[in-house]
């Protein structure tokens, strides 16, 4: 496969780490718990790359925004997630929305149109936080009118859906039975404490 020719431009948010990192994967668990619907009604997939060192499955979940048959991701902090390196390595992907999984292609976006369109379908929902969040990941103050101007500054890409089986094995809902169990416990929990109150 060859490798993909990104462009990004410089961004102002900080890289994730610590406990910040660990809170934006924490979908990655709950789509194991089984919740990917619940994740989808967010904008929410999970993205598997190949490790571009290792060839290892790596899974992480972005906000999305689909069109048809093409999947859009704005990367926040440019070419430093390990997803975007991974698909300069390797543009084939598997994209997880909700219950399903979609094998992918990554093709940077280029076009100035197409980006201001993309970021439109972002910021739409709540124009005054994305607005702010795009400001910080540009060199000027975002809104509808600026966004024009400034549209080819951010990292977007472009996941077409193919025919065929996804590359890499979608993340499993492996820890779906952990919900109903603790429910359970909780539920016979309850049921212990009114018994033990009825005969005190």
């Amino acid at each position: 496969m060859s490798k993909v020719d990104f462009v990004s431009e410089k961004h102002g948010l900080p890289y994730p780490t610590g406990i910040l990192g660990w809170a934006l994967r924490l979908p990655l668990h709950l789509h194991r718990l089984g919740f990917g619907l619940v994740l989808s009604w967010f904008n929410l997939m999970i993205l598997g790359t190949r490790g571009r060192s290792s060839g290892q499955a790596r899974y992480v979940p972005v906000e999305c925004r689909r069109h048809g048959s093409k999947i859009y991701v704005v990367s926040g902090w440019g070419e430093q997630p390990h997803w975007y390196r991974n698909l300069q390595a390797d543009a084939l992907a598997t994209a997880q929305i909700g219950g399903r999984a979609y094998r992918v292609r990554a093709v940077p976006l280029t076009d100035r149109t197409e980006a201001l369109r993309v970021l439109n379908m972002f910021r739409r929902t709540a124009p005054l936080v994305y607005d702010a969040v795009l400001a910080r990941m540009s060199s000027s103050p975002v809104d509808a009118r600026s966004l024009p101007d400034i549209s080819h500054q951010f990292t977007i890409v472009r996941l077409n859906i193919e025919p065929g089986a996804p590359p890499v094995p979608p993340l499993p809902r492996d820890l779906g039975w952990l919900a109903p169990a603790l429910a359970l416990l909780f539920g016979l929990t309850l049921l212990a404490l009114r018994v033990l109150r009825q005969r005190s």
